[in-house]
């Protein structure tokens, strides 16, 4: 890795950066390699005793401080290693309870004190449940006491992690090593960021509404990568153009992937193929971004009117795949009158990203609220982070 870094420039402390997070990432892989710390659930500790030299290296050359508040053990644990609790993930419980006079206020109190990232909506007849909890026997054992339980779906989180984390290494490797084609993708907020790495994105361009990004920042992204082939994923309709300008003033082979909103971009990220060469990823990433539906839910800036809608300054406004289609003055109606518009039958599961300044609460809200309309939709909620869009929803 060092060598190859070395190949492309001649500074330093780029060079070390990409030392680290390649050893890193090969450390993590270790359970992989000895039987003994797959079954120990840990990672090499003297591969992880080398990560720290090098990471004390590295911040040292960019000024940092080099200290940490941190007992070093013989052997490390790959959960902390990796970012995990003390107590790993536990389970993810789901359950529908059919009875008489169900008590929904009550249910979902109890559910509460059980766990975490609780969903409990419904009405006296049917109830809907979905928490995270170490034990899933409990949540289960309550939801029994209180009517039939049908639709029961318990999934180890834990197992579910550790495939995450090897995937996303081996993903990573296979980028640079195997495809040597990077990924390039203009994201909107911290939250967003952090979800387009985890997908395997090359490099991240902040960027978004009322932001858009610079001809030159999409392209020193691009020459910021190590390899010569290159997607570019814009993620936003007005940042397209600018995202076929750096293709055409780089010397790389790079092709823009037309993705105009985020869960498009999130769509097409999905779908790239290690194996597959770049033209061929760009047509996949391109048909898997048009099978996405996308709502955005944000405030009007001015009073005007569109496709026959009248908007004043002010209003709580509702976009369709980029189309305003509804306006009030509550943010969860206009996102139940925007999911009426949609052909919300064909799809399986609705994603909400909330934005900057958005609690969970309010966010898990909407999503019980959409439950309501549509029991048979899967509700995901994750934090965006974006500014200006309060609510972003993707239909898949």
């Amino acid at each position: 890795m060092a060598r190859q870094s070395a190949d492309h420039t001649d500074d330093v402390v780029e060079v070390l950066a990409k030392v680290v997070e390649a050893a890193e990432i090969t450390n993590a892989l270790t359970p992989e390699l000895l039987p003994v710390l797959k079954e120990a659930g840990v990672v090499d500790a003297g591969g992880q005793g080398l990560v720290y030299i090098l990471e004390g290296a590295l911040r040292y050359l960019r000024g940092e401080s080099v200290e940490i508040d941190i007992q070093m053990d013989a052997v490390v644990d790959l959960k902390s290693t990796l970012g995990a609790g003390v107590e790993g993930y536990g389970y993810d419980v789901q359950f529908l309870i059919t009875g008489e006079a169900l008590n929904v206020d009550e249910i979902r109190d109890r559910i509460d004190a059980m766990g975490e990232s609780t969903l409990v909506v419904g009405d006296p007849h049917l109830v809907k449940v979905h928490v995270h909890v170490q034990d899933p026997g409990i949540p289960i054992s309550y939801g029994v006491s209180q009517g039939v339980l049908s639709d029961v779906i318990v999934e180890n989180m834990e197992e579910q992690y550790q495939d995450f984390v090897m995937d996303r290494a081996r993903a990573t490797v296979a980028t640079e090593e195997v495809t040597s084609i990077a990924t390039i993708c203009v994201v909107p907020g911290d939250g967003l960021k952090r979800v387009f790495e985890s997908l395997g994105a090359s490099a991240i361009v902040h960027g978004g509404q009322t932001m858009n990004p610079s001809t030159q920042e999409i392209l020193d992204a691009v020459e910021s990568v190590r390899v010569e082939q290159v997607l570019v994923l814009p993620n936003n309709s007005n940042v397209v153009l600018a995202a076929r300008q750096a293709s055409e003033l780089s010397t790389k082979n790079v092709i823009v992937v037309p993705t105009k909103t985020v869960p498009q971009g999130i769509s097409a990220l999905l779908a790239f193929n290690y194996q597959a060469d770049i033209q061929t990823n760009a047509e996949r990433m391109t048909t898997a971004a048009g099978e996405i539906q996308t709502i955005e839910v944000t405030r009007a800036v001015r009073s005007t009117q569109i496709n026959g809608i009248d908007v004043t300054e002010g209003d709580v406004i509702g976009l369709l795949d980029d189309q305003l289609v509804a306006a009030g003055q509550d943010h969860t109606d206009v996102v139940l009158d925007v999911l009426s518009r949609t052909s919300v039958d064909d799809y399986e599961v609705a994603a909400i990203y909330y934005g900057q300044g958005v609690a969970l609460e309010e966010a898990d809200t909407l999503a019980g609220e959409i439950v309501k309309r549509y029991p048979n939709l899967e509700i995901e909620v994750h934090e965006g982070g974006q500014a200006h869009y309060r609510f972003i929803l993707s239909l898949e």
